[in-house]
């Protein structure tokens, strides 16, 4: 049963938005097989539901995002990890600085279609919460392939 899990800076946009559309790939496409997929932070404080801009987002896509609560990632099992798709280079660096096991499993979800860019904070960046959006689930379905074979190889302890 592969584990992928997306992370964000406090898991209440981008990530949980990214595990919604891919729960969602994942079935439309039919990919056989168990998955498990879920969101995590690299900076959480509070256990808090997604933003009102993810909300939206969601439903403009016909996912349920309601019964998500932010989570940091050093609360997760990281051993049943299979892949770790986060969306700035400075959380890559910093996870594998905190968790050097997760090398061989941790990926921008950018660099899954080429050069690696980040995807932006929009409460930071100010960029419009739909192009974060668009730009998540644009790479998640042009790398649904690659995500699950990515998310199937033995993982390395």
């Amino acid at each position: 049963m592969p584990k992928i899990v997306f992370v964000c800076t406090r898991n209440r946009f981008r990530s949980p938005l990214a595990a919604a559309i891919l729960k969602r790939e994942l079935a439309t496409h039919k990919i056989p097989g168990e998955w498990i997929v879920e969101s995590a932070g690299s900076w959480v404080h509070d256990l808090l539901p997604p933003t009102p801009e993810a909300f939206f987002e969601a439903a403009k896509r016909g996912l349920d995002i309601s019964s998500h609560i932010a989570q940091g990632i050093e609360a997760l099992d990281l051993d049943s990890i299979d892949l770790l798709l986060v969306m700035e280079q400075g959380q890559k660096e910093s996870i594998l600085t905190d968790f050097p096991k997760l090398i061989d499993r941790t990926y921008l979800l950018s660099e899954l279609s080429g050069p690696a860019f980040t995807i932006p904070d929009p409460y930071v960046s100010k960029e419009p919460f739909s192009e974060i959006a668009q730009e998540i689930e644009t790479l998640i379905k042009t790398n649904i392939e690659k995500i699950t074979a990515l998310s199937s190889r033995k993982k390395h302890k």
